[in-house]
């Protein structure tokens, strides 16, 4: 009985975890409207005031982000702390310590960080992952909400679906579908509302206040603790991780492209060209700059004189070790384009974005990883030392039908 209760919940876990980046992937496929940056913030990209308007995809990073004024376009925002008060008439992507959200949100939104606050509106789904969730009295979530966190406290309006998990989770607003629920303890306060069914998996039945409300059917699905004094929700810790983790390095990238695009407009498109003209010879490259480069740094170590170079070097290789996934990126979006026959409306960020969403889901399973992520640094590496060794005069470009 305990080995079957395990399984369960690590099946549950899997499904709802990989539910999350199969949508996430869904969404980026299925964009249709979406178009090349004409207008990026380059130059504040810490801030957006108020009443100020500005063309998409919006990119903001910085220790404090304030974005008071409206984007006409998906936005992506990193930092510590990001205050979100106007509104973004596209999706939503923010990575940070302290997220508040309190504008509107005309597509869905993919948050992680560890303390998140929705007190605005979302006319459709909304992601969460982090240590604490909450969703204020005054939010309104216009389509479904997945949630994975220690604590998870919904006060406001869930037009239909709430699915979630967590150590401990308090509901005590309207839900208009049915609740989907993994956790240790559950409460429904008075004034909780689901106008569908109540379906929890926990080690304790849920605290139901009587002025709770339920349309549907409540089904409890018992589960014992895993093994002496560790619960549930040290298993839980996983997929929140995975999933903060993918969220984050895919802003991350986003945001090292854009800036890099700023600096050196070229430098994506020529770096990635040699994957496409020589593909073979890239990955042999590759393999040679991944095995020579670490030996080289040692060597250069122990001599006095090669310190200098070693540090150089030090610096330099981890560098483009990153940099290699966003390169390869960058080919799968090209050649994706091309392949397709996708036009300029599809091109620009939103390739680089499925780009480096492929990447991730093909590093998800196991047997996989390790392959697929020798075969992105060998191609990322070879691009770049193949592209930069034949590199094109400054301020000139080979533009070719694959260019982001």
């Amino acid at each position: 009985m305990k080995e079957e209760c395990r399984m369960n919940k690590k099946v549950w876990w899997k499904g709802f975890f990989w539910s999350i980046n199969l949508l996430f992937l869904a969404i980026l496929l299925g964009f249709s409207g979406v178009a090349s940056a004409t207008t990026m913030n380059a130059e504040n990209l810490d801030h957006l005031a108020a009443g100020e308007t500005i063309e998409g995809p919006g990119f903001f990073a910085g220790n404090v982000v304030k974005v008071d004024g409206n984007v006409e376009g998906t936005t992506f925002v990193s930092g510590q702390d990001v205050r979100i008060n106007g509104n973004i008439n596209g999706d939503l992507f923010v990575a940070s310590q302290t997220i508040t959200i309190s504008g509107t949100v005309t597509g869905n939104i993919y948050g992680a960080g560890q303390a998140l606050t929705f007190d605005g509106q979302s006319e459709s789904d909304v992601f969460f992952a982090g240590q604490s969730i909450s969703i204020g009295q005054d939010a309104s979530i216009g389509r479904d909400l997945f949630a994975a966190g220690a604590t998870i406290l919904q006060e406001g309006i869930i037009q239909r679906n709430l699915f979630g998990g967590g150590a401990e989770i308090v509901l005590s607003g309207q839900i208009g579908g049915d609740v989907n629920l993994q956790t240790d303890s559950l409460k429904l306060q008075d004034g909780a509302n689901i106008a569908g069914d109540l379906n929890y998996k926990g080690e304790n039945e849920a605290d139901i206040g009587t002025g709770a409300t339920i349309a549907g059917d409540t089904d409890w699905e018992f589960y014992e603790t895993m093994d002496s004094g560790t619960t549930a929700v040290r298993e839980t810790r996983r997929p929140v991780m995975k999933f903060v983790w993918f969220l984050w390095s895919l802003v991350s990238a986003l945001l090292v492209w854009f800036l890099i695009r700023i600096w050196r407009p070229a430098f994506w498109q020529n770096t990635a060209r040699p994957l496409a003209e020589q593909p073979l010879k890239t990955l042999g490259v590759g393999l040679l700059t991944l095995l020579v480069v670490p030996p080289m740094i040692i060597l250069a170590m122990i001599t006095v004189i090669g310190i200098p170079i070693a540090v150089i070097l030090g610096v330099i290789y981890p560098i483009a070790l990153y940099l290699s996934r966003i390169i390869v990126a960058v080919f799968i979006g090209q050649w994706l384009a091309k392949r397709f026959k996708w036009p300029e409306l599809h091109k620009g960020v939103w390739l680089v974005l499925l780009g480096l969403a492929v990447l991730g889901l093909l590093g998800l399973p196991p047997f996989v990883k390790f392959l697929s992520s020798l075969l992105t640094v060998m191609a990322g590496l070879g691009a770049l030392v193949m592209a930069h060794y034949k590199a094109t005069p400054e301020g000139t470009s080979v533009q070719t039908e694959l260019d982001v």
